[in-house]
């Protein structure tokens, strides 16, 4: 706020991109590039392409972060330490809560007036019930969730809605399911299943999910960012942000991207309920494993959320059609889909 009063210039001139170097955080770098701003990244990698400045670094390390928000006006907060049963549960608090106490302390501390942080649809579920057409009203888990990545992405992003004053304005956007080029988790994972013969899906097919293209979601927190200021709507709240709707089941929503790269959708079902036992038991004797209750659930269970208040108050609208998103993931998969290979276990 210091820096906006002295010299009058635009907040969204110099913008750090924290994680810029993954899907998401480069589509926001990209965007604000595109649109004339200078863009900085931090991340531990650099970003797959150039146009912008970056700094080697590690959120967990705050000396790392003082120096990427050095002469910064927006800071766009993508970092996280992603569900990944393999890892070990103290890393999802060390990134995801103590790295962004970090962040918010580095703007405290350098003056910085806005910081737009990625949270995710996982901060309202339960892991139990289904969420049909689930908004801003809908509240976070009576009690913290078990799952070591949903219960450090609640308490940080309640961190930084806390956070939110007069000298540092906060807001937290939801992306559902984000997909497109770059992606290692979301659609990878079902490439690298369907890689290993892997002949099954889970549940009967009418559970629905809602997804977010990741340029489409990058364009939400742009707008977060323009409309971040003092007593503004955006100010210390949250938006769901979504494509298209209806929502579509996942594996539906997965069919036409695995047809596309040559592969063979999975042709079998594996009941809900039976689903989870074996989830249950694969949880006990095989630990690590992606076939888990959390992700059976969120397979098996309606989660699907509309991004009216993000409509309203941002003015948000998908700039990237259903169609062009399509083709646009597929392209970048079709020219990586070797490389998807080449990470599988050679056993």
């Amino acid at each position: 706020m210091v820096r906006e009063r002295e010299t009058g210039h635009n907040p969204l001139d110099t913008c750090l991109v924290i994680g810029g170097s993954g899907m998401l955080g480069f589509e926001i770098a990209k965007q604000l590039n595109s649109d004339g701003k200078k863009v900085r990244i931090l991340d531990l990698v650099p970003p797959e392409g150039g146009g912008f400045g970056f700094i080697a670094g590690d959120i967990r390390k705050k000396e790392d972060v003082l120096k990427a928000c050095k002469k910064v006006d927006t800071v766009f907060q993508t970092a996280a330490e992603v569900w990944d049963p393999r890892k070990q549960k103290n890393v999802y608090d060390e990134v995801n809560i103590g790295g962004n106490h970090n962040v918010i302390e580095a703007c405290k501390e350098l003056g910085i007036s806005r910081l737009i942080y990625t949270s995710t649809l996982d901060v309202v579920v339960d892991g139990k019930k289904a969420i049909v057409d689930g908004d801003e009203s809908h509240p976070y888990p009576r009690r913290l969730p078990s799952d070591p990545y949903c219960r450090t992405k609640i308490i940080a992003e309640k961190m930084v809605l806390e956070a939110n004053c007069p000298d540092l304005n906060t807001c937290s956007i939801r992306p559902v399911g984000i997909y497109g080029p770059r992606d290692k988790y979301h659609l990878t994972n079902i490439i690298k299943a369907c890689l290993e013969g892997v002949d099954f899906k889970i549940g009967d097919g009418s559970a629905e999910f809602s997804h977010v293209y990741s340029e489409n979601a990058a364009h939400a927190h742009i707008l977060a960012a323009k409309n971040l200021k003092a007593g503004s709507p955006a100010a210390g709240n949250t938006y769901f942000i979504t494509d298209y709707h209806p929502a579509k089941n996942l594996f539906e929503f997965m069919e036409p991207f695995l047809l596309g790269l040559g592969l063979k959708p999975p042709s079998r079902s594996i009941p809900y309920r039976i689903a989870y036992l074996f989830a249950w038991f694969y949880e006990i004797f095989k630990p690590g494993s992606n076939f888990n209750r959390f992700s059976v659930i969120q397979t098996c269970v309606d989660h699907t959320f509309i991004s009216d208040k993000a409509r309203r108050e941002l003015g948000y609208r998908p700039i990237v059609s259903e169609e062009e998103a399509f083709k646009r993931t597929l392209e970048w998969f079709s020219k990586n889909l070797d490389d998807i290979k080449a990470s599988l276990p050679k056993s």
